[in-house]
Protein backbone atom coordinates (compact mmCIF):
# COMPACT_ATOMS: atom_id res chain seq x y z
CA UNK A 1 0.00 0.00 0.00
CA UNK A 2 1.66 3.19 -1.21
CA UNK A 3 2.51 6.55 1.10
CA UNK A 4 -0.95 7.91 -0.56
CA UNK A 5 -3.13 5.53 -0.16
CA UNK A 6 -2.36 5.28 4.37
CA UNK A 7 -2.36 9.04 3.79
CA UNK A 8 -5.93 8.98 2.69
CA UNK A 9 -7.09 5.92 4.76
CA UNK A 10 -5.89 8.30 7.75
CA UNK A 11 -8.50 10.60 6.98
CA UNK A 12 -11.68 7.95 6.61
CA UNK A 13 -13.44 6.99 9.98
CA UNK A 14 -11.86 3.23 11.48
CA UNK A 15 -14.93 1.25 10.39
CA UNK A 16 -15.10 2.61 6.66
CA UNK A 17 -11.00 2.38 6.30
CA UNK A 18 -10.67 -1.00 7.57
CA UNK A 19 -13.65 -2.36 5.08
CA UNK A 20 -11.21 -0.58 1.96
CA UNK A 21 -8.33 -2.51 3.23
CA UNK A 22 -10.17 -5.86 3.23
CA UNK A 23 -11.97 -4.77 0.11
CA UNK A 24 -9.33 -7.40 -1.68
CA UNK A 25 -9.88 -10.78 0.89
CA UNK A 26 -12.99 -13.04 0.16
CA UNK A 27 -14.82 -15.23 2.40
CA UNK A 28 -14.99 -18.90 1.70
CA UNK A 29 -18.54 -19.63 0.36
CA UNK A 30 -21.07 -21.42 2.84
CA UNK A 31 -21.30 -25.31 2.56
CA UNK A 32 -24.71 -26.89 2.05
CA UNK A 33 -25.17 -30.20 3.42
CA UNK A 34 -28.03 -32.73 2.71
CA UNK A 35 -28.59 -35.96 3.63
CA UNK A 36 -27.58 -38.96 1.93
CA UNK A 37 -30.96 -40.91 -0.19
CA UNK A 38 -31.97 -43.44 2.74
CA UNK A 39 -33.28 -46.01 -0.11
CA UNK A 40 -31.83 -46.80 -3.63
CA UNK A 41 -33.80 -45.63 -6.51
CA UNK A 42 -34.13 -48.81 -8.41
CA UNK A 43 -34.62 -48.81 -12.34
CA UNK A 44 -37.81 -48.35 -13.63
CA UNK A 45 -39.06 -51.89 -14.76
CA UNK A 46 -42.36 -52.91 -16.56
CA UNK A 47 -45.34 -52.93 -14.37
CA UNK A 48 -46.36 -56.19 -13.46
CA UNK A 49 -49.48 -57.76 -14.95
CA UNK A 50 -52.92 -57.32 -12.92
CA UNK A 51 -54.03 -60.25 -10.88
CA UNK A 52 -57.81 -60.70 -11.04
CA UNK A 53 -59.23 -60.95 -7.36
CA UNK A 54 -55.55 -59.71 -5.94
CA UNK A 55 -55.79 -57.99 -2.68
CA UNK A 56 -55.58 -54.01 -3.28
CA UNK A 57 -52.45 -52.23 -1.46
CA UNK A 58 -52.77 -51.30 1.82
CA UNK A 59 -52.58 -47.55 2.69
CA UNK A 60 -50.76 -46.28 5.75
CA UNK A 61 -50.86 -42.57 6.46
CA UNK A 62 -47.65 -41.41 7.20
CA UNK A 63 -47.44 -38.51 9.44
CA UNK A 64 -44.23 -35.54 8.94
CA UNK A 65 -41.81 -37.12 11.42
CA UNK A 66 -40.72 -34.48 14.22
CA UNK A 67 -37.17 -33.43 15.25
CA UNK A 68 -35.75 -32.03 18.27
CA UNK A 69 -36.45 -28.50 18.30
CA UNK A 70 -33.01 -27.47 19.25
CA UNK A 71 -31.95 -28.94 16.06
CA UNK A 72 -34.90 -26.90 13.68
CA UNK A 73 -32.34 -24.17 12.27
CA UNK A 74 -30.37 -23.71 8.95
CA UNK A 75 -27.33 -24.08 10.85
CA UNK A 76 -25.73 -27.49 11.12
CA UNK A 77 -25.79 -28.19 15.01
CA UNK A 78 -23.47 -30.76 16.77
CA UNK A 79 -23.67 -32.17 20.90
CA UNK A 80 -20.02 -30.26 22.26
CA UNK A 81 -20.35 -31.69 25.55
CA UNK A 82 -23.56 -33.09 27.84
CA UNK A 83 -24.52 -29.26 27.88
CA UNK A 84 -23.35 -27.60 24.74
CA UNK A 85 -24.35 -27.57 21.09
CA UNK A 86 -21.75 -26.02 19.02
CA UNK A 87 -22.46 -25.09 14.88
CA UNK A 88 -20.32 -26.21 12.07
CA UNK A 89 -18.86 -23.58 10.49
CA UNK A 90 -20.02 -21.85 7.52
CA UNK A 91 -22.68 -24.89 7.34
CA UNK A 92 -25.92 -24.83 6.51
CA UNK A 93 -28.56 -27.00 5.83
CA UNK A 94 -29.93 -26.95 1.78
CA UNK A 95 -33.47 -27.41 3.36
CA UNK A 96 -35.37 -27.61 6.61
CA UNK A 97 -34.37 -30.14 8.38
CA UNK A 98 -37.49 -31.60 9.45
CA UNK A 99 -37.96 -31.44 5.51
CA UNK A 100 -34.93 -33.30 4.63
CA UNK A 101 -35.77 -36.16 7.35
CA UNK A 102 -39.26 -36.49 6.71
CA UNK A 103 -38.72 -37.36 2.89
CA UNK A 104 -35.58 -39.75 3.44
CA UNK A 105 -37.60 -41.87 6.12
CA UNK A 106 -40.55 -41.71 3.83
CA UNK A 107 -38.11 -43.39 1.44
CA UNK A 108 -36.61 -45.65 3.82
CA UNK A 109 -40.33 -46.91 5.13
CA UNK A 110 -41.23 -47.95 1.31
CA UNK A 111 -38.43 -50.06 0.80
CA UNK A 112 -39.78 -51.30 4.07
CA UNK A 113 -43.21 -51.95 3.47
CA UNK A 114 -43.23 -52.95 -0.60
CA UNK A 115 -46.98 -54.15 0.08
CA UNK A 116 -48.18 -51.00 0.98
CA UNK A 117 -48.84 -47.38 -0.02
CA UNK A 118 -48.04 -44.40 2.30
CA UNK A 119 -50.02 -41.72 2.02
CA UNK A 120 -48.32 -38.03 3.02
CA UNK A 121 -51.24 -35.68 2.41
CA UNK A 122 -55.31 -35.96 1.57
CA UNK A 123 -55.79 -39.33 2.59
CA UNK A 124 -59.06 -39.94 3.75
CA UNK A 125 -60.34 -40.54 0.07
CA UNK A 126 -58.02 -43.45 0.00
CA UNK A 127 -59.73 -45.34 3.17
CA UNK A 128 -56.41 -45.80 4.77
CA UNK A 129 -56.05 -48.83 7.04
CA UNK A 130 -53.44 -47.32 9.65
CA UNK A 131 -51.74 -44.13 10.45
CA UNK A 132 -48.05 -43.62 11.90
CA UNK A 133 -46.80 -40.92 14.14
CA UNK A 134 -43.02 -40.96 14.61
CA UNK A 135 -41.05 -38.40 16.80
CA UNK A 136 -37.33 -38.00 17.20
CA UNK A 137 -36.50 -36.82 21.01
CA UNK A 138 -32.59 -36.68 21.18
CA UNK A 139 -30.91 -36.71 17.58
CA UNK A 140 -27.20 -35.87 18.96
CA UNK A 141 -24.25 -36.19 16.96
CA UNK A 142 -21.45 -36.27 19.27
CA UNK A 143 -18.49 -34.85 17.84
CA UNK A 144 -15.60 -35.95 20.11
CA UNK A 145 -17.26 -39.59 20.39
CA UNK A 146 -17.85 -39.32 16.50
CA UNK A 147 -21.36 -41.00 16.54
CA UNK A 148 -25.39 -40.43 16.99
CA UNK A 149 -27.32 -40.61 19.77
CA UNK A 150 -30.55 -40.82 19.10
CA UNK A 151 -34.14 -41.67 20.57
CA UNK A 152 -37.68 -42.33 19.08
CA UNK A 153 -41.10 -42.37 19.99
CA UNK A 154 -42.72 -44.57 17.62
CA UNK A 155 -46.57 -44.71 17.54
CA UNK A 156 -49.25 -46.58 15.30
CA UNK A 157 -53.16 -45.57 15.30
CA UNK A 158 -56.31 -46.67 14.32
CA UNK A 159 -57.73 -44.83 10.53
CA UNK A 160 -60.66 -44.26 12.60
CA UNK A 161 -62.61 -41.04 12.96
CA UNK A 162 -61.75 -41.38 16.04
CA UNK A 163 -58.10 -42.61 16.69
CA UNK A 164 -57.30 -45.42 18.69
CA UNK A 165 -53.47 -45.96 19.52
CA UNK A 166 -52.91 -49.80 18.32
CA UNK A 167 -49.35 -49.83 19.29
CA UNK A 168 -46.21 -47.81 20.80
CA UNK A 169 -43.04 -48.06 21.19
CA UNK A 170 -39.86 -46.20 22.22
CA UNK A 171 -36.29 -47.21 20.95
CA UNK A 172 -32.76 -45.66 21.70
CA UNK A 173 -30.06 -46.00 18.85
CA UNK A 174 -26.36 -45.28 18.84
CA UNK A 175 -24.96 -44.84 15.23
CA UNK A 176 -20.90 -45.33 14.68
CA UNK A 177 -20.13 -42.11 12.30
CA UNK A 178 -17.35 -42.26 9.96
CA UNK A 179 -15.74 -39.09 11.05
CA UNK A 180 -15.85 -35.70 13.08
CA UNK A 181 -17.45 -33.77 9.94
CA UNK A 182 -20.66 -32.32 8.86
CA UNK A 183 -20.73 -35.28 6.40
CA UNK A 184 -20.50 -37.83 8.92
CA UNK A 185 -23.13 -36.26 10.86
CA UNK A 186 -25.30 -36.03 7.67
CA UNK A 187 -24.40 -40.17 6.92
CA UNK A 188 -25.13 -40.64 10.97
CA UNK A 189 -28.35 -39.38 10.40
CA UNK A 190 -29.85 -41.13 7.60
CA UNK A 191 -28.67 -44.81 9.09
CA UNK A 192 -30.64 -43.48 11.74
CA UNK A 193 -33.72 -42.85 9.79
CA UNK A 194 -33.37 -46.60 8.35
CA UNK A 195 -33.24 -48.40 11.37
CA UNK A 196 -36.38 -46.24 12.44
CA UNK A 197 -38.31 -46.88 9.35
CA UNK A 198 -37.26 -50.92 9.80
CA UNK A 199 -38.71 -50.64 13.62
CA UNK A 200 -42.05 -48.85 12.90
CA UNK A 201 -42.60 -51.40 9.74
CA UNK A 202 -42.56 -54.13 12.17
CA UNK A 203 -44.78 -52.03 14.70
CA UNK A 204 -46.99 -51.64 11.73
CA UNK A 205 -47.27 -55.08 10.31
CA UNK A 206 -47.77 -56.33 14.39
CA UNK A 207 -50.78 -53.72 14.44
CA UNK A 208 -52.21 -55.21 10.64
CA UNK A 209 -52.01 -58.79 11.90
CA UNK A 210 -55.45 -60.41 12.43
CA UNK A 211 -56.44 -61.42 15.53
CA UNK A 212 -55.64 -64.95 16.48
CA UNK A 213 -58.88 -66.75 17.34
CA UNK A 214 -60.01 -67.19 21.08
CA UNK A 215 -59.27 -70.72 21.81
CA UNK A 216 -61.83 -72.99 22.12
Amino acid sequence: MNTLTLRALRLIPLPIAAAVAGCGTTSPAPMLLTLPHAAAVAAPSAPAPAVAGAPASKVMVLRRIEVPEYLAARRVRYRADASTLAEWPNTYWAERIEIGVSREFAAALRQQLPGWRLCEAHCSEQAPALATQVELTQMDFVRGEQRLLARAQLAVWSADRTPRLLRSQEQAYVIAGQAATPQAQAEAITELLRRVAADLAALAQGAAAPAAAPPR
